[in-house]
């Protein structure tokens, strides 16, 4: 391929990646639909208390599993004799 015909190939390229769709078009579908307004709505970070709780109810459920299976068997006991290996 020429170098012109490169040159031209990438400039096709990098125009097609940048105009993928109409960002202000998308805006205006977002702004006017009302089922999209959480988007439009500021992250309100979870308080601390409730962050507290969570992770206190994670810790039980993990520690209640480790109890539970503590003495679980991973791996299956051979039926076959050692000797040979």
């Amino acid at each position: 391929m020429a170098e012109g015909e490169e040159a031209a190939v990438a400039k096709a390229e990098a125009e097609y990646f940048s105009k993928d769709f109409d960002w202000e078009s998308l805006k205006q579908q977002v702004e006017k639909n009302p089922s999209y307004q959480f988007h439009l709505l500021p992250h309100l970070p979870s308080s601390s208390d409730e962050q507290r709780e969570e992770e206190t109810r994670d810790s039980k459920a993990w520690q209640s599993f480790h109890v539970r299976h503590s003495a679980g068997k991973f791996f299956k006991v051979p039926s076959f004799p050692l000797t040979h290996l």
